[in-house]
């Protein structure tokens, strides 16, 4: 299946952060973060459905709409608002629940309790709950992922380098002097 109908078929039924959804092609490409993959992939499904709407195929207004509300992308917003046909207010991504907005809070608090420890290196883990890592392999079940990352890596990787550009200290996968386990309680992520 192309990619731009695939993330289509994902968006028009659920909806889904940039981050979210350049996670389900992170292993296309290169040099890339999922963010921008996941905006490009919105862009370019906006830049279709307002192909689709000025040669007044109508079925360009719900594209735009399901970019708009569970894509939660502003430039579908914009043509909506320009056309007339106001979207309904966006939603929180069905796979992380804005997880990723949180990065810097939660490296500055492990910064802050691993204040009192010295260390040259370190590596971030995560604890997902159940729930969450059941619904994101039923998202790919369901959506036939086959490129892609999962949440535990990428929110593992994105607090790694916060962390890194914090203290200055270099991740190591193999002999780390110290692991943050960062877990997640019900609907916020904790360091223990």
């Amino acid at each position: 299946m192309e990619i731009l109908e695939s993330a289509l078929q994902m968006i028009a039924e659920l909806p889904m952060c940039d981050h979210c959804l350049g996670r389900q092609f992170a292993l296309l490409g290169y040099s890339m973060e999922n963010e921008s993959r996941g905006k490009a992939i919105k862009l370019l499904l906006t830049l279709k459905a307002h192909e689709s709407l000025l040669s007044k195929d109508e079925s360009g207004v719900d594209l735009l709409k399901a970019i708009a509300v569970n894509g939660s992308f502003a430039p579908a917003r914009d043509i909506l608002k320009l056309t007339r046909r106001a979207p309904r207010a966006k939603k929180k991504c069905f796979l992380c629940e804005k997880v990723f907005e949180n990065i810097d809070k939660l490296a500055d608090k492990a910064v802050e309790k691993l204040s009192s420890f010295e260390f040259k290196t370190f590596l971030v883990g995560i604890e997902l709950p159940l729930q969450v890592a059941e619904r994101e392999d039923e998202f790919k079940a369901q959506f036939n992922v086959t490129h892609g990352e999962s949440l535990k890596s990428q929110l593992s990787r994105d607090i790694g380098k916060r962390l890194h550009q914090i203290t200055k200290k270099e991740v190591n996968f193999t002999n780390p002097d110290l692991v943050i386990l960062v877990n997640r309680s019900r609907r916020k992520f904790g360091l223990e």
